[in-house]
């Protein structure tokens, strides 16, 4: 006998969640709000171009580390890892062995053009602009020795993501400056 009662308010509320879905849909067949929660939309950039998108950012990261890669450097991966940006990354690498190393590093963010790698080794420490949303990664020679250690300083309030991958390559392979934390002179 319960069931016969409860059907009645049963159909109701099931017609009035259609009928508000109904009259939330736009006249494309779109619904006006995002299925996405609250925390993880995203708010448009100013300028009218795309949402920023973590999923995409890190596929647009990875494919910057990519074509930063030569095949002539023939590198054996060391490490590589991501960060969020409001995080930033303060990671130190021991370096050892007789190959040099080759830092790539990229950053994808929402409205930020540019973060700071600081590249330190004892007194010597040099910082280098790195600008986001590149199609190819920023990379460092750094020669094989002493420990160093990579930074990044967060952007507190900041939307985005910084990728980077270090590896060792034969020495015939590197190309530009050989220290790239002591700084050659142009």
């Amino acid at each position: 006998m319960r069931i016969r009662q409860f059907l009645p308010i049963y159909v109701a509320a099931i017609g009035l969640l259609a009928g508000c879905a109904e009259a939330n849909k736009e006249p494309n067949g779109a619904t006006g709000q995002s299925s996405a929660p609250a925390d993880r939309q995203s708010k448009p950039p100013g300028d009218g171009s795309r949402a920023w998108e973590p999923d995409d950012a890190m596929q647009r990261a990875e494919r910057a580390l990519k074509a930063a890669s030569d095949s002539d450097v023939r590198p054996e991966l060391v490490d590589t890892a991501s960060a969020f940006v409001a995080s930033g990354v303060d990671k130190k690498h021991t370096a050892h062995g007789d190959r040099p190393y080759l830092l790539s590093i990229t950053c994808d963010t929402d409205g930020i053009g540019e973060l700071t790698l600081t590249l330190s080794r004892g007194d010597q420490e040099q910082a280098y602009a790195i600008e986001c949303g590149d199609r190819e990664a920023d990379q460092f020679n750094i020669p094989a020795g002493k420990p160093f250690t990579a930074r990044v300083d967060p952007v507190r309030n900041g939307t985005g993501l910084i990728l980077w991958r270090l590896d060792t390559i034969a020495r015939d392979a590197v190309d530009g400056c050989d220290d790239d934390i002591d700084g050659c002179d142009s």
